[in-house]
Parts: C-alpha cells; structure tokens; sequence
C-alpha cells in the first residue's frame, strides 16, 4: 500500500526564498546536499570539495569547514522537523496548516520582508479555533495584546518565518491583500471533502456576518471578482446549494447557513 502523496514539497517551500543571494534556491539547496555528501565520503576538507565540484570556495567554505548552511536548507530542514513536509490531506498537522492558510484570506497576514505571519483573533476571543490551528500544526503561539484599536493578534511564538513561508507555498497570499490578485490555493481542487469543509468553516467564522432578524450570512470582501466566484463556488459545494454571490456580497442561504452549523 503507497503512502499518499505530500502536499507540500521541498522545492517549492525553497522558492520562498529566492532573490537576493539566493538567485536559484534550489540549486543553492542541491549544491549544499552535493558538497557534504562529497566531504563526507571524501573526508575533504572546503578546498578539495570545491576543485572536484567546481563550486566556488567561498560560498561552501562554511559548510564544510564550518556548521554553516543556506538559509532554504535550514528553513526545510524546520519545515520537516515539524513534520510539514511529509503532511498529507489525511495528516492532522497538514488540518493545522490548512485552516491557518484560510486564516490568512480571512483574518490574518504573512508579512513581505520577513514572511512573519499574524492572525487576528475573531469574535470567539481565547475560544477561536486559531489556536486549534496551532496545535495540530505543532507550534507554539503566543497573544499579542498591544495593538489598540486593531485587537489582539496571535502569533507564531517560534519559527515564525519558515511558517509563514510553508502557508505561503501551500497558497497563502504574502504582503497586503487589497494589492493582490487573489486565488483560492490549488490545494483545494483535489482535495477531499473535509479539508474544503475546514477551510470554509475557519474562513467564515472571521468573516461571516450575522443579521439579526433573518438566518442569512453575508460575507463581504473588497477582493477581485475572480477570487469572489471562486470563493461563493466553495462555500456553496460545502454547503450543498444555497450561495450566491452579489454585487458586492456573498449570501448565504438560511438552510445553507443551518446546514454549515460552526459558524456561531
């Protein structure tokens, strides 16, 4: 019996890291894997691994001589210490990392520079399922309760970038959203059932409206209208029916809404 196929692979959480130094991260992360597994067959020291290779000295010189290495080799060997990359749809932790990216559309960020991602808490307080997020993923959070008028935030209490930098290769949008041409991430199309019903039960207790004389929710987001059908698509399969989408505004039926019964 095979193993179902991982969600998230090393090549693309090495991506997140392109630019700069690391023009090709990849390549940066085989080159790293070829040297040390040459020295240490070798027994070479930084010199003789770079002339049999023909990589340059000085980019390798701490990695053989040294305990030195890449910032995308550290980040998936993170990623795998929490077991994120081997996670399939079935895993728990990868039902953590789910709802967490569905945070980030709705209730949340992953910062530009730094991928530092931040989740601001709902109207259930200590009692939101952010924190569920957390545990199943494995990582410690911690309340940020200093931000005024914008409410507490939830925060990763460690590793916070490579985090940000998972959800951002699972689909999470990075920087501000109101810039951003959204989509829903490719995750979701062949995914089973009840990761679909679990982001759509996270997205909506953030952003779901109640009203006070009638069972339907609304949900209103400035978005791109692609992003929005796709939305109102996702939410009316888990649903069963019963969601539309308006000029502005996502409705949710008063059977769709009886039907979803988390939003609370």
């Amino acid at each position: 019996m095979t193993n179902p196929p991982a969600v998230l692979n090393e090549k693309t959480l090495a991506a997140t890291y392109d630019g700069g130094y690391h023009e090709n991260s990849w390549e940066v992360v085989k080159q790293y894997r070829k040297a040390i597994k040459y020295a240490s067959k070798h027994n070479a020291g930084s010199s003789a691994t770079a002339s049999a290779l023909e990589i340059p000295r000085g980019r390798l010189r701490t990695w053989i001589d040294g305990d030195g290495k890449p910032d995308p080799v550290r980040g998936i060997e993170t990623a795998r210490d929490y077991g994120w990359l081997e996670c399939s749809y079935e895993d728990s932790v990868f039902a953590g990392l789910n709802v967490l990216v569905a945070n980030v559309f709705s209730g949340g960020s992953i910062a530009e520079q730094y991928y530092q991602p931040s989740f601001a808490l709902n109207h259930r307080k200590e009692d939101s399922h952010v924190f569920d997020a957390f545990e199943l993923a494995g990582i410690e959070c911690e309340i940020i309760d200093d931000r005024g008028d914008h409410g507490d935030e939830v925060r990763p209490a460690e590793h916070g970038t490579v985090l940000g930098r998972t959800l951002s290769s699972l689909g999470a949008p990075v920087g501000s959203k109101s810039n951003h041409h959204l989509e829903l991430p490719e995750y979701l199309g062949g995914a089973p059932e009840t990761v679909r019903e679990r982001f759509v039960y996270a997205y909506l207790e953030n952003r779901a409206i109640k009203h006070d004389k009638k069972q339907t929710l609304t949900v209103r987001e400035d978005r791109n209208r692609a992003y929005l059908n796709a939305l109102a698509d996702l939410i009316d399969d888990v649903a069963g029916g019963g969601v539309s989408l308006q000029e502005r505004d996502i409705v949710i039926s008063a059977d769709a809404s009886r039907l979803l019964g988390t939003v609370r």
